[in-house]
Parts: structure tokens; sequence; C-alpha cells
């Protein structure tokens, strides 16, 4: 395959998600720049020669357990948030003024003079439990249009397709200011306070298991090897500081 099919494919796919959702890039390339941080943090770990392998054995779950942290955390926060706005666009909650009156004209053959802020009567209730997406883009099967004339629904649906328009543009903005709002919540408040606990029960963990270690080392030195025990001990040769059993 060559390089100019390859970036024309990767172009395409870029266009088609994201072209009307910019909200959604904002989520998903932050959490990309996440991902990638979290490897090459992880990388300077193994790589660097002056950190020796028992220091390593103790960072890299500390480097591994921050990164699920700050990708899942971001990811999770600013998708749930960016989700949750995208659905009250959708179900006419987060209307601007604008995107009302152009969706009140979409029919003002049966139903003129409808105000704005009912343009929620231009729908059945069966309707209305569809997105707003969905009864624009489909606006041949709604029940307002089925007793207008060939002309008459032609022009409806041109107003339709104009109020789709606006309210794409209009949930595609609600989507951006979401996401950036997720983002700042999620790096600033949520993640560092959830990393902060990780990161306690690790280190804890990890100065218990430093501490057995040590206790195990000295425990060698001192009566294995310094006092050895005779033969007839054998069973406590694998005396700790942490068992019950007292010489």
């Amino acid at each position: 395959m060559s390089a100019p099919s390859v970036m024309q494919k990767v172009t395409q796919y870029m266009f088609d998600h994201y072209s009307k959702d910019n909200g959604a890039l904002l989520v998903h390339l932050g959490a990309l720049g996440w991902v990638l941080g979290s490897i090459a943090q992880i990388g300077v770990v193994l790589g660097d020669k002056s950190i020796d392998k028992e220091q390593k054995r103790f960072l890299l779950p500390q480097e591994g357990a921050d990164a699920v942290v700050n990708i899942g955390m971001y990811y999770s926060i600013c998708e749930l948030i960016k989700k949750s706005a995208d659905k009250l666009v959708e179900k006419g909650m987060l209307l601007t003024d604008d995107v009302a009156k152009a969706i009140s004209s979409i029919n003002p053959f049966n139903k003129p003079g409808v105000d704005y802020k009912d343009w929620k009567n231009l729908f059945t209730k069966d309707e209305l439990k569809k997105n707003l997406t969905k009864l624009l883009n489909d606006a041949d099967s709604l029940d307002t249009f089925k007793n207008l004339s060939f002309d008459e629904k032609a022009q409806a649906k041109e107003l339709a397709k104009a109020a789709l328009e606006q309210l794409e543009n209009h949930k595609d903005n609600v989507g951006v200011i979401a996401a950036i709002a997720a983002s700042i919540l999620a790096c600033n408040v949520m993640t560092p306070y959830v990393r902060n606990i990780v990161a306690s029960k690790i280190q804890k963990h990890a100065n218990h298991e430093e501490a057995v270690q040590i206790r195990k080392t000295q425990i060698k030195e001192n009566i294995t090897t310094i006092n050895p025990l005779p033969l007839s001990f054998k069973a406590f040769s694998g005396y700790n500081a942490f068992s019950k059993v007292k010489i």
C-alpha cells in the first residue's frame, strides 16, 4: 500500500468521524496524549541505567498504576460528560433560540404561527422519544408532514435540512465546551485525587515488601551465616521478624 493511499484513508477517516464532532476529537486526542506520555515515562524508567533493578521493581508498578489511572480517569470522565451534553442537545434541553426557531419553522403549512418555544408541538409523543437529528434526517416520516402536498413537502424538507444543519453545528459547539470542561475537571481535580490514593496504597505495599526483604537479608547474614544454627534447628532457618516464632 502506498503512502499517499494510507494518508488518504486516514484523512477520510478523520473527516467521517470528527468533522461534525470536534468534541470527540478533543477527548480522543487528549486520551492519546496520556497514552503516549505514560509510555514515555515507563520507557524512561526501563532505560535509565542509573536506576538499579531493585528500584525498578518498585518504580515500574507505580508508573504502571499512574498510567492506568491517568488514561482511565481522563477518558471515562471526558467521554461521560461529553456524551451527556450530546444527549441533552438531542432531547432539546440545551437548544439556543436560533435552533428552536429553525426547528419550529419546518412545517408552516399545517401548524402556522407555532411559537419557537413550543417547537415540541410539531412532533408526536412517540417521535419526541427519538433524537432530534434522527427526526430531522427522516423528515418524510414525521406525522406533521403526512397531509402536505408534494410541493409543500419538498419545501418543508428543505427547512428540515436547514434546521438539521443548525442543530448539528450547535451540538458540535456544545460538545467542544463539554470536552474542555471535562478535561479541566479530569486533569486538575479527579485524576490527581484518585492517583494519590492509588499511589499511597502501592507505596505502602512496596514499603512492606522492602521491609520483608531487608529483614530476610539481615536474618540470613546474622543468624544463618555468622552464627549458623545446628542441624537440629533446621526447621527454624526460615525465621523472620514477621513470624510468631521467637528464639
